[in-house]
C-alpha cells in the first residue's frame, strides 16, 4: 500500500496529474491513523525525499512502529472495517454488493486488474 501512496502523492505535487487516485480516503485512512500523519503531511514527507526508501526511512525513524505490523494489519482489513465516513465513497467506487468479509487487498486487486488489463 505504501508504494501506491507515495506514487499518488508523488502524483499531487505540481505537475502531476492525480486522475481518480486519491490518498486520505478510503484505504490509506488506517495507514496514515497508524503513522499518526494527515494527508498534508505524508505528501510533504514524499515532496522532500529522493527515493520511495528515503521516504519509508524518514517513517519508520519518526516511530510508526514496524513496517510488518502495518502490512500485517492492513492484510487483515475486511469491507467491514472500512471508516464509515468512507463507506458510501467505497461502496460507490467498488461496489454495494461485497460481502463484509471481503478483504480490501483483494478488491483493490481485483479493480487494479479489470482497469489495467484494458489498457494493455
Amino acid at each position: 500500500m505504501l508504494p501506491r501512496m507515495i506514487d499518488i502523492a508523488r502524483a499531487k505535487l505540481p505537475a502531476g496529474q492525480v486522475g481518480d487516485y486519491h490518498i486520505g480516503r478510503g484505504v490509506s485512512v488506517p495507514v496514515l491513523a497508524t503513522l499518526g500523519l494527515t494527508t498534508a503531511q505524508f505528501v510533504d514527507i514524499v515532496r522532500d525525499a529522493s527515493t520511495d526508501e528515503e521516504v519509508a526511512q524518514r517513517l519508520w525513524s519518526e516511530g510508526a512502529g514496524a513496517p510488518e505490523a502495518l502490512s500485517a494489519k492492513l492484510r487483515r482489513l475486511t469491507v467491514a472495517q472500512v471508516p464509515s465516513d468512507q463507506r458510501a465513497e467505497f461502496y460507490q467506487t467498488y461496489g454495494e454488493n461485497l460481502p463484509s468479509n471481503c478483504l480490501v487487498f483483494d478488491i483493490l486487486e481485483a479493480d487494479d486488474a479489470k482497469k489495467f488489463s484494458a489498457k494493455t
